[in-house]
């Protein structure tokens, strides 16, 4: 299962042409709106921008899966630098056309709502960034220099860690390693192996500490000096404007995940007297069993088809084209990036998944998290362009909605040990996006605030930072290593889009209460749910979330997201022991 990239261009070549093709179109048809006043004409030169941008983002996705697929490659190295070139020209076309749209009067405003009622939630985002905009010719100057500022250093990390390979004897064994499949051994039935596994991958970090620490003061600096001129209050606010969330709704999230954190020191206490030792943070994802169940791949397509098609004959139709038309990028393999991701970059092109498979139930997780990124990729095509993606705080709305549905019906095709064994990683999987992207949420709020302050956070001070984020998460019930002090190094988000992380909490608690909902309805929910991935981002998030009855104001609905939880970590302790 690898992607055929002639599916989308037949060579690089056809890709950069069609990048300039458009990028030329969108900048004269900017030009024009800049000096056209009649509002029906104004709409139709959106219309045309949008579908240019859409067909110029085809370059922009068949770049990107080149380079994850080979970042070591000097072709595709050299096709991302020459499309990110030319999306700076797009950016600076674009911010003149957000100044454009901004300057008109309030009553051409509420005109151009009634003639184009599809862009009426694009026209209001506009609205509310005016405050947050600068002049045309800074808006400019900030859309050329993207090419070499943030977006563009943080690439050096990312070229750094998928160049790291690491030998590590397995049963008497030497191999040469990926990040991912060291990675992977954190879930080994070996503890002399986890350990050993991850001190290896996690000090690797500490030799390359001065370029990692420089990569990050930049994107630092350069991300909070942005919220600054741009008038947000802190740096953070800045992404909770984009993501169409209050300050106030975040905040209470990061403080209600604080405050939960025994729900997390109660189960890896228990986890400790299970396995007989004293866990440390390289064993937290170790399995309760030593029963280790490996998989297939065509039995985690199976198992993945199944569970979607028991929720809807539509959402497995959508799931099983992505196995069909082998657009999944399935195996580990060097060069290739770690992680696992989808992209849906436009609405001309099909959805594409990669991820990093070795068999274990994690990998079927992260493939049906991966899918269902995809099935809300697909079905938000029914949107044109400009409200087809959704903010971060619904970004990853599907993807965990798919692993819950997957969780439920695996649970009832394995025994007893290997169903411990599937809710035990559940349960870590979603203190995985709760509990840790919110203490990642911690360090970036402090690190941030260190750099903006003091100008300079070092090596040292970092790890000291993520070292104290950990020990109020985990207490005194784990062991802490100090190689673990470097972990935060090794966090893509923090360098790629900074603040990302605390989506997948919001995410995760928000699917808690839809999937509820949907246990509770049954059938009758499926319509509602897939309307919600229908609509993409045509709507603010609370009015889309109002589509099936959901108030994230409310002061308790964190909370109950966290007594769901608990309850896992109940019902695990009760059914181990019975």
């Amino acid at each position: 299962m690898q992607w055929d990239f002639k599916a989308i261009f037949q060579s690089d070549e056809e890709a950069i042409e069609n990048a300039k093709r458009y990028s030329k179109l969108i900048g004269s048809l900017v030009d024009e709106l800049e000096k056209v006043k009649d509002l029906n004409r104004i709409h139709q030169l959106i219309r045309e921008i949008e579908d240019s941008t859409d067909n110029f983002s085809k370059s922009i996705q068949y770049a990107w899966m080149r380079y994850s697929v080979n970042t070591k490659e000097k072709e595709s190295q050299k096709l991302l630098g020459t499309i990110q070139s030319l999306e700076s020209n797009v950016g600076e076309y674009f911010a003149k056309f957000e100044v454009r749209l901004s300057k008109l009067s309030k009553k051409d405003i509420q005109e151009l709502k009634k003639i184009a009622p599809n862009y009426r939630h694009f026209i209001e985002i506009i609205e509310k960034r005016k405050k947050h905009l600068l002049s045309k010719e800074a808006e400019q100057v900030l859309a050329l220099t993207s090419i070499s500022r943030r977006e563009a250093i943080s690439k050096i990390h990312n070229k750094l860690e998928s160049s790291y390979k690491f030998k590590i004897e397995i049963d008497g064994e030497i191999k040469v390693l990926t990040p991912e499949e060291v990675k992977a051994l954190r879930r080994s039935t070996n503890s002399d192996l986890r350990k050993k596994a991850m001190k290896t991958f996690l000090k690797r970090f500490q030799e390359d500490s001065l370029v990692i620490t420089e990569v990050y003061n930049l994107v630092v600096k350069d991300y909070d000096l942005e919220s600054k001129i741009r008038k947000f209050a802190r740096p953070i606010s800045m992404r909770n404007f984009e993501n169409e969330v209050s300050d106030d709704v975040v905040d209470s999230l990061i403080e209600t995940t604080n405050e939960n954190v025994n729900i997390l020191r109660e189960y890896y206490k228990w986890k400790s007297e299970v396995m007989n030792e004293k866990l440390t943070l390289a064993d937290i994802y170790a399995p309760i069993t030593t029963k280790a169940r490996k998989f297939s791949f065509d039995e985690a397509k199976e198992i993945i088809l199944d569970a979607y098609y028991s929720f809807s004959n539509k959402a497995g139709d959508i799931v099983k084209s992505f196995f069909d038309d082998s657009r999944i990028d399935l195996y580990p393999r060097e060069g290739k990036i770690g992680g696992a991701y989808c992209i849906y970059s436009t609405t001309k092109l099909p959805a594409y998944v990669l991820t990093n498979f070795n068999g274990d139930m994690y990998d079927i997780m992260t493939l049906a998290h991966e899918l269902g990124h995809g099935l809300h990729g697909t079905l938000s095509k029914k949107q044109t362009y400009f409200n087809y993606d959704t903010p971060l705080t619904l970004a990853e709305l599907a993807s965990v909605f798919g692993e819950f549905l997957v969780f439920d019906y695996l649970k009832g095709k394995l025994d007893k040990e290997e169903r411990l064994a599937l809710i035990s990683s559940k349960i870590e999987d979603t203190f995985a996006t709760t509990f840790r992207q919110n203490f990642f949420t911690n360090f970036e709020i402090r690190s941030h605030d260190l750099i903006s302050n003091s100008g300079y956070a070092d090596w040292k001070e970092l790890n000291d930072i993520y070292y104290e984020e950990l020990r109020k998460t985990f207490g005194e019930v784990v062991e802490i290593p100090q190689w673990y002090k470097n972990e935060w190094a090794m966090i893509s988000h923090f360098f790629e889009t900074p603040f990302y992380v605390y989506s997948y909490n919001f995410a995760h608690c928000l699917v808690i209460a839809l999937y509820q909902k949907y246990l509770e309805e049954g059938k009758s929910f499926t319509k509602k749910y897939l309307s919600l991935l229908e609509s993409g981002g045509s709507l603010s998030p609370n009015e889309l979330l109002s589509k099936v009855g959901i108030d994230i104001s409310k002061s308790d609905f964190w909370q109950k997201a966290f007594d769901f939880i608990d309850s896992l970590v109940k019902e695990i302790k009760i059914n181990y022991n019975k």
